[in-house]
């Protein structure tokens, strides 16, 4: 079987998010003996935008997010992905909620086969757990990421006697002074795995985030989460932390820029809790590359 994807999965830039998973994915399937072949391929994996391979039997569309900014011409800017839908073969989402949020914000009526598979990471590439007195922040900063919140929320467990440290990595505006918080630029793969073995959770707060990487990376590397009870974040947290209550969503445009408020004591007490309990976090198989691999052979195997 020949394999070809839409992004280059020889770069070591790796975009954090699509393209690092990308990466992932084509890693494994070598190892399976699987040959990556972007100029005929049998399956062809794109995303929404990109062009698809002509002589690819298949060519599979791979969905994640919408534009839901009532701010952004949410219509026109999602003419692309209703575009790749309809030049796909079949489809796959990235969580349960991502062909929600397709077939009810979109409309899709495209009567395709398809495969719901969670992004994944591998064991190896973290360090086994060797816990500090810091929790981790770790995100490409949105307003949806809702970073104000969790430093609001840290603030407040202080002053409950949290006695810890707070880090956020990544670029971030309107940053606080303060000497429990440590701001530090984006981590590469050996800086990040350090401060996800140390950390005592990572915080997730995301308002209708689909499959995020940065969760499924603290999971697999057996970090507790603290995360919102939104979108598909509920689908890939289980029993690997503490959720939050969020807002439900009616499937609307909405103003990106202002995400509904959370509960930050709700959040602080979850912080107080997992120090204190010394959570634990089982090995989750089912969010190991190996495993989110076989699922994509399985279904490019049905397919073919």
């Amino acid at each position: 079987m020949k394999i070809g994807f839409s992004l280059d999965t020889n770069r070591k830039d790796a975009d954090p998010g699509k393209h690092k998973f990308f990466i992932r994915l084509a890693t494994e399937m070598k190892t399976r003996g699987i040959k990556i072949d972007n100029k005929k391929p049998d399956v062809y994996i794109y995303l929404p935008g990109d062009s698809i391979c002509k002589k690819a039997i298949l060519n599979i569309v791979r969905l994640d997010n919408v534009v839901l900014d009532k701010n952004s011409d949410p219509k026109k800017r999602n003419k692309k992905i209703k575009k790749s839908i309809k030049q796909s073969d079949a489809i796959v989402y990235q969580s349960h909620f991502s062909k929600e949020l397709h077939d009810r914000f979109l409309g899709i009526k495209e009567d395709k086969k398809f495969r719901i598979i969670f992004n994944g990471a591998s064991p190896d590439e973290f360090l086994p757990r060797n816990v500090k007195n810091y929790f981790l922040a770790n995100a490409k900063w949105r307003e949806c990421k809702r970073l104000e919140y969790i430093v609001g929320s840290f603030l407040l467990a202080l002053n409950m006697g949290l006695d810890s440290d707070l880090i956020i990595t990544g670029k971030s505006k309107n940053r606080i002074k303060h000497p429990r918080i440590k701001y530090l630029e984006w981590q590469n793969k050996k800086q990040l795995k350090i401060l996800l073995s140390g950390s005592i959770a990572s915080l997730h707060l995301t308002w209708l985030d689909c499959c995020p990487n940065s969760m499924i990376e603290a999971i697999v590397a057996r970090c507790p989460v603290i995360y919102t009870r939104s979108g598909g974040i509920s689908e890939i947290a289980k029993n690997s932390g503490i959720g939050i209550k969020d807002k439900e969503w009616n499937f609307k445009p909405f103003n990106a820029k202002c995400s509904p408020s959370i509960d930050e004591e709700e959040v602080a007490l979850a912080m107080l809790k997992i120090k204190k309990e010394n959570m634990i976090v089982n090995d989750r198989e089912d969010l190991y590359i190996s495993n989110i691999c076989n699922q994509y052979i399985d279904f490019f195997k049905e397919l073919l």
